[in-house]
């Protein structure tokens, strides 16, 4: 009888197979979440919402610093995340891009240069300048990406990673650096001021790591889209785009080349031949007769 029962419980078990967990990471310093419970309970409901419309069970982790979350990633803790498009840049790695978070309903994000009492960024030259960590190259993310190269590569005595945008805002207020770098649309310190605005980038992406099947990759974009989270955060999300790949091209330095100078030249057909003669000499025929 006992056999039996065992026969009988793995042919339940391979008629209906358990479905595997959802496991989604966030991994996104420039999102202005308020805190890092925010941040989990960002993880938890999208992997909940995920696991709704792809099966089984969602887990939802989120990570405050680079080396946690690659190497969550190596263990195969996480097979769907949210990363921000500029550590994905630089980290590369093997993922398939899903969506495009929206936040305010955009998928990018304007950037600013702030600082208190500063006119212009010249007034900024030799001063501390924090800006959310992205993995390392936080100083060819500022000078490159978002300053095209045009300051000098020691034109600030430092630039300095804060763990994300809340935390770099209140280091900044708390006087630990002469200016910051973070996204728009967030409140600044008392007494601090937009000194330049920077270009736009692409806001966190949604990506899958590991294997993922194209019917894999249709099923996740179509449960992501219905998401509803924090509009001023991460609202949702948006099929399509590849902000990481257009991100890494930028963060090299730029050729800077001067401009190109081409005489107008306008040539006519008397100018080509004038002083010129075109007559053919005649030979005699006898030197062409052997004797």
């Amino acid at each position: 009888m006992r056999i039996l029962a065992i026969i009988a419980t793995l042919a339940l078990a391979l008629a209906h197979p358990a479905q595997a967990d959802t496991a989604v990471g966030v991994f996104a310093p420039s999102a202005p979440f308020a805190s890092t419970g925010a941040r989990v309970e960002l993880a938890n409901k999208l992997a909940a919402h995920l696991a709704k419309g792809l099966g089984g069970t969602g887990i939802g982790r989120a990570y405050a610093r680079s080396g946690d979350f690659a190497a969550a990633i190596k263990k195969g803790e996480v097979t769907i995340a949210v990363v921000d498009a500029a550590y994905l840049a630089i980290a590369g790695g093997t993922y398939t891009v899903i969506a495009t978070a929206t936040r305010n309903g955009e998928a990018s994000q304007g950037w600013q240069l702030v600082a208190k009492g500063v006119g212009g960024i010249a007034q900024l030259e030799g001063k501390r300048i924090l800006v959310p960590a992205i993995g390392g190259r936080e100083n060819d993310f500022v000078l490159n990406v978002l300053l095209g190269g045009e300051v000098r590569r020691d034109f600030f005595a430092k630039v300095e990673a804060a763990p994300d945008t809340t935390s770099t805002l209140a280091a900044l207020g708390l006087g630990k650096a002469d200016a910051a770098v973070v996204p728009t649309g967030v409140e600044l310190p008392a007494g601090f001021a937009k000194v330049l605005g920077l270009p736009s980038l692409s806001t966190p992406m949604l990506v899958a790591y590991g294997v993922v099947t194209a019917a894999q990759k249709s099923a996740i974009a179509a449960a992501a889209i219905s998401f509803r989270g924090e509009a001023s955060t991460i609202g949702g999300f948006a099929v399509g785009g590849d902000g990481a790949a257009q991100l890494a091209r930028r963060f090299a330095v730029p050729q800077k080349r001067g401009p190109l100078v081409v005489p107008a030249v306008r040539l006519l057909v008397g100018d080509l031949v004038e002083g010129r003669t075109f007559a053919i000499e005649r030979s005699k025929l006898d030197q062409f007769i052997a004797k």
